[in-house]
């Protein structure tokens, strides 16, 4: 038997034996204290557990709807006070107090309209200005085609005349234009001038056409760059396509008139005539419209030489020019000299005049005079027709009326785009405040082709400065950048036949005392204007009106004959003149604007020459013709005077009675009375065979009826 094992070995192995007999103790233990789970207590453990998260969450909605109640109940509550607030205590407690200014001003307007909010996308905005024509719009795709087409600047020059529309334009216009439309241009350059229906449509159309004649008729410059066969032979050897034309310029914008001339080279594609006058205008300091005016001028006197070159087929090749007529029009070519005469360079020098009222109405006389002028005139008998390259047409540019634009006019009036209606000669005295020394110098000095303080010119410069004689006279401000302190030099440089020392003399004076009873002038201050239709006098007769305003001397006879003073007669409603109101309208009076919900004005009586030509054509037609005269209500146009109907009226529309004359056979239509003072185109409706027959029609029914009563 061996003996027992000694040693930590030994004692290692006991003690790990008895460890493993007290965990399998426990462990029995244990598992008999535990009790087994059944199914009975599984289902009430879960029961306990619904029922609790049912409660919490009962709890939870009971809460929240207290909460709900308790907000919603707040919110009421700062409705109603806004809502009282907005109602009860406006006036203490507007919004802007309650939310702020904002951004008031600005352009921004006011919101407190007591309106619904609405939402406004940027396509139902209304655009600025009013404006009713479609916008210009094109895609991506669309604007890198146009990027990619070759440019031809074509000149285009709009002169359009419509009753007392005058517009005239010059610009450039791509030939390869594919975004921007000629119609849709047209539409907002008429828009632009400020031009309305039913005006606007006529002028629309013209413009229209004139643009595509132009550019239809546009003959582009063709530039050769070929080499040369001989490599040794120098340029001039073989080409000669040197072109060298003598470019005028006679540019009137506004009161501003620029007279210019030089060289200017066609067969050269680096010349820009848009790089050329911006330089120009820089360096003079005009403003941009001079600008575009000058390019225009450049290109349009050269297109008239490039469509001399197609007429006589000339190649473009580098060839001399065959043409006599031709050649003689372009410059000597080479030059002999690069010095200019001292007398022939003054010619080659800018001026710019500033021009009056008067000045601008005599150069708009010269102007039409040139006009007519070039369309009638022929250039030879024989041969291809060329243009005429010896005149250069004049630019008088439309201003169009702006506030912001340099160089804009600020009024219609001032942009002259309607014509001035001829009226009598009005002399200046001395009771216009607004006469200057200028003026009155200018008046009094004699007229002459060149004043005595300008240096001698050539034949060509003394005519150019001798049409500008009174707006050389007020060159005091020669620039739009320069300073406007020149009134000291304005004095010193004007010419007058009076001494500077010398006293003023005193104008005479005419006052005229109007004796009108009491009665008359009662009326008169209500509106009735029957005194001054009954006591009108045709102006055909001046010795009738001659004794109660022409004064007993001759001298002052002779001053005022031209312009008689005006009295109650002239300027009464009933003897206006035939052309201080459109046809038809002789004898209009002014009519108040009606007013929402009341019943319109009563109609003033005709007037007397009216009623007098109707008796006339009484018992001239003594056929049962039954008519009357009458006074509609209308409203004019604020610019053309004109009867119009559209709805809504036109800003600033005028309202007037018109003398008018009803057929009381015809009662679907009003007649116009006329020409002048008589009812000359009436008596044509009563010769008309359809009024005849309705006349006829009522006497037999009133023949009809009278003899069934008598039966």
């Amino acid at each position: 038997m061996p003996a027992p094992a000694t040693g930590p070995g030994s004692t290692t192995s006991a003690s790990g034996s008895d460890d493993a007999k007290d965990a399998a103790s426990a462990s029995a233990s244990a598992s008999a204290d535990i009790p087994v789970r059944t199914k009975e207590s599984f289902d009430r453990l879960m029961v306990e557990r619904y029922t609790m998260r049912d409660a919490i969450a009962a709890s939870a909605l009971s809460q929240q709807l207290n909460q709900t109640m308790k907000s919603s109940h707040e919110m009421r509550e700062m409705i109603n006070e806004y809502r009282a607030v907005r109602t009860q205590y406006q006036q203490w407690f507007p919004p802007s107090r309650l939310y702020g200014e904002g951004y008031n001003g600005y352009a921004n307007g006011f919101t407190e309209n007591h309106g619904p909010s609405r939402v406004v996308y940027p396509s139902q905005k209304p655009r600025p200005g009013h404006r009713t024509t479609p916008p210009l719009k094109y895609s991506r795709k669309d604007m890198l085609k146009q990027a990619e087409q070759h440019e031809d600047l074509v000149p285009l020059r709009l002169d359009v005349e419509w009753d007392r529309i005058k517009l005239r334009d010059t610009f450039t216009w791509n030939l390869h234009e594919r975004l921007l439309a000629v119609e849709l241009f047209a539409a907002q350059l008429v828009e632009d001038m400020g031009l309305k229906p039913p005006a606007s449509q006529p002028v629309y159309e013209q413009v229209v056409q004139q643009m595509r004649e132009q550019l239809n008729d546009f003959y582009p410059f063709a530039y050769s760059e070929e080499d040369a066969l001989d490599p040794e032979l120098p340029y001039s050897a073989y080409k000669n396509d040197e072109m060298r034309i003598l470019v005028k310029l006679n540019i009137t914008i506004g009161q501003h008139t620029l007279v210019d001339q030089f060289e200017w080279e066609i067969n050269n594609p680096n010349n820009s005539p848009e790089e050329f006058a911006a330089r120009m205008t820089r360096d003079l300091s005009l403003s941009g419209e001079f600008t575009t005016a000058i390019a225009h001028c450049i290109r349009e006197q050269s297109q008239l030489f490039t469509k001399s070159l197609y007429t006589i087929g000339h190649p473009f090749d580098g060839r001399p020019i065959e043409d006599s007529d031709l050649v003689s029009a372009f410059l000597q070519t080479p030059l002999p000299t690069v010095f200019r005469p001292q007398q022939q360079a003054k010619e080659y020098a800018p001026y710019l005049y500033e021009m009056s009222e008067a000045d601008l109405e005599r150069n708009e006389t010269v102007f039409s005079r040139d006009q007519r002028r070039q369309k009638r005139s022929i250039n030879r008998r024989g041969g291809p027709q060329l243009p005429d390259l010896k005149e250069r047409q004049r630019t008088i540019r439309t201003l169009i009326v702006s506030s912001v634009l340099p160089g804009a006019a600020a009024s219609i009036e001032e942009s002259r785009l309607f014509k001035k209606v001829a009226g009598p000669p009005r002399k200046r005295t001395a009771r216009d405040g607004e006469i200057s020394e200028s003026e009155e110098s200018e008046d009094s000095a004699p007229e002459s082709p060149a004043p005595p303080n300008m240096p001698a010119g050539t034949g060509r410069t003394r005519n150019v400065r001798g049409a500008a004689t009174a707006a050389t006279i007020r060159m005091a401000n020669l620039g739009r950048s320069e300073t406007p302190d020149t009134g000291g030099h304005h004095h010193e440089i004007r010419t007058s036949r009076r001494g500077r020392d010398d006293e003023p003399e005193e104008r005479p004076e005419l006052l005229v005392t109007l004796k009108v009873s009491r009665d008359k002038l009662k009326r008169l201050m209500r509106g009735d204007y029957r005194d001054l239709a009954a006591a009108s006098v045709p102006p055909d007769t001046p010795s009738s009106t001659s004794n109660t305003r022409t004064p007993t001397f001759t001298a002052l006879q002779k001053t005022k004959s031209a312009t008689p003073v005006p009295t109650p007669t002239q300027t009464g409603s009933a003897s206006q003149p035939t052309g201080a109101v459109p046809p038809g309208q002789i004898g209009r009076l002014p009519a108040p604007p009606l007013i929402p919900g009341q019943s319109p004005p009563p109609a003033p009586p005709p007037p007397e020459w009216l009623v007098q030509s109707l008796k006339e054509l009484e018992e001239k037609y003594p056929n049962g013709d039954r008519f009357e005269a009458i006074m509609k209500y209308s409203h004019l146009d604020p610019v053309t005077e004109l009867p119009v109907q559209t709805q809504p009226m036109p800003e600033g529309v005028k309202y007037a009675w018109l003398p008018r004359i009803r057929c009381l056979d015809c009662t679907t239509k009003l007649y116009t009375p006329g020409p002048d003072m008589t009812a000359q185109k009436f008596e044509a409706h009563l010769k008309f065979s359809g009024h005849r027959e309705k006349v006829r029609q009522r006497l037999a029914a009133q023949g009809s009826g009278g003899s069934t009563s008598t039966s």
